[in-house]
């Protein structure tokens, strides 16, 4: 974060070199996320901006870009959408492992063509949550009222949404208005 740009540029292209060189080994090829940090991303969180500003992103899939075809590796670029949600909820729990490993998951089976269904597995822990709000207001009578009204639309759109989710191409199941971003917002507001 706090080296100057001739080291950055030096120590960027060490960590292409290694990624590439692993990749090599294996025979496998690289799936990259097409991230943006442009400044249209940028908000209202000092920190987060100062970091997203600093990050060079560009320079490192450039790097990468760059060395994998002088090395005979394959390198495909896969869109971000929802993949930190996506391996929340089928991976994360499943593998044992950490959510940013999940969604690394997510990303090499989108670079590899799959498609995210939606399982009987998921299907069944959008249903607790309901139950788990329905006991909540029967129990407890004006206590989470405002919350548990958000929680509920979230449920009622999923609901209309699964049942068509699997049978969707895969840029819409892939889409900003697709079943994982109602899952991410059902997520974030019934913490």
């Amino acid at each position: 974060a706090y080296s100057r740009g001739y080291r950055r540029t030096y120590l960027i292209g060490v960590l292409a070199k290694v990624v590439v060189d692993m990749a090599k080994a294996l025979g496998k090829p690289i799936a990259l996320e097409d991230l943006d940090f442009g400044k249209d991303r940028l908000g209202t969180d000092r920190k987060f901006n100062r970091m997203a500003a600093n990050f060079p992103f560009k320079k490192i899939i450039e790097a990468v870009m760059r060395r994998a075809p002088r090395e005979g590796v394959g390198v495909k670029p896969v869109r971000p959408a929802h993949t930190s949600t996506i391996g929340y909820y089928k991976y994360m729990e499943r593998y044992g492992v950490i959510i940013h490993h999940a969604a690394a998951l997510v990303i090499a089976r989108r670079a590899i063509g799959f498609k995210e269904r939606i399982t009987g597995e998921l299907k069944a822990k959008i249903q607790a949550v309901k139950e788990k709000l329905n006991q909540r207001v029967n129990s407890l009578p004006g206590e989470g009222k405002g919350m548990t009204r958000k929680v509920k639309r979230f449920v009622t759109r999923l609901e209309g949404k699964i049942p068509v989710h699997n049978g969707l191409p895969r840029f819409k199941q892939e889409s900003f208005y697709s079943v994982w971003h109602e899952l991410k917002q059902l997520a974030l507001s019934s913490r």
